[in-house]
């Protein structure tokens, strides 16, 4: 199955051919410094939402972590978001256990966090509903049933259904289900009404930001652009990603769009271009400070005095 999607990402790739490399290049030189500064402060600001909503998860101030050092805590998960469904990012656990934070709940944390990113990007993604192209509408409404249904999957009875499996199956089986029904109680119980609801406004306006990005990268490079129909080619890419389990959604991201954008009226070189600079600017940027804030971490445990 993986083989066959990074295929299909490669071939979708070349189907864009010809393309002209020098026009490409000229394409992503046309994005000036003060530009991407702004995406690059965009990003950011992406990652600050996110780890408010985080810390809101893990009790906010409450937390028995410090600000700073739960801070670095964080971004250093961005140095394995590259991975299936960003599951590096769990390696978290590992540096809040020993603040009392049990791995049971930051990993209930993270399922939170991906939950409102999911529910979030599919929404934003229904911006494509208000233009009139039957294709680009039919993406924007792929985008309103993925975040309908994991609205659903969050039902009480589904915690009931699950632990109801633990009854009927054998011992092994017995247990994972108890475990899974535990974790959604977790989940839960992290999710009341005004985080959700915290939750959900800073999660849009994290990815909004991002997709505020796409729209400054495109028009940079001479493209005349509805900021709502961005967004949405940015959210509907990101969904692509997610789907395609590939590692940071490498690949089916890229192919979703370019291929967008070109529907959009872009230039093949255009495109490209502006999909290069977006992933640097959000993907590559946060790996690179993540790896920052690991080595940070590991170089902090390597000074601590030996007991």
């Amino acid at each position: 199955m993986l083989p066959a999607m990074i295929v299909g990402a490669v071939l979708g790739t070349l189907l864009l051919a010809p393309l002209d490399i020098s026009e490409t290049i000229r394409a992503v030189a046309a994005v000036d410094l003060w530009t991407l500064f702004l995406v690059l402060v965009l990003s950011l600001v992406n990652y600050a939402f996110r780890f408010w909503r985080w810390t809101m998860f893990l009790g906010g101030r409450n937390a028995p972590v410090s600000v700073g050092r739960h801070l670095a805590i964080y971004v250093a998960g961005f140095a394995l978001t590259a991975t299936p469904g960003k599951a590096g990012e769990t390696m978290r656990s590992l540096y809040l256990r020993p603040f009392g934070i049990p791995p049971s709940k930051s990993l209930a944390a993270f399922y939170a966090e991906r939950l409102l990113d999911l529910i979030v990007i599919s929404a934003l993604a229904m911006l494509l509903i208000t233009h009139s192209d039957p294709v680009v509408r039919a993406l924007g409404l792929t985008g309103a049933v993925i975040a309908m249904g994991l609205l659903a999957m969050q039902y009480p009875r589904v915690t009931a259904l699950v632990e109801g499996a633990a009854t009927a199956w054998p011992a092994r089986g017995a247990r994972f289900a108890s475990a899974a029904a535990g974790f959604l109680r977790d989940v839960r119980a992290m999710m009341t009404p005004r985080i959700a609801l915290c939750g959900t406004l800073l999660g849009l306006a994290a990815w909004a930001g991002e997709g505020l990005g796409t729209y400054l990268v495109v028009r940079s490079m001479g493209f005349d652009i509805d900021l709502s129909l961005a967004v949405g080619i940015y959210a509907t890419a990101m969904i692509a990603g997610v789907l395609s389990f590939l590692p940071g959604g490498l690949g089916g991201t890229e192919v979703v769009m370019t291929s967008l954008l070109i529907y959009a009226g872009a230039s093949a070189p255009v495109a490209v271009a502006a999909t290069i600079v977006v992933r640097l600017a959000t993907l590559w940027f946060a790996v690179v400070l993540g790896l920052g804030a690991w080595l940070g971490l590991e170089a902090a445990r390597g000074l601590k005095p030996r007991e």
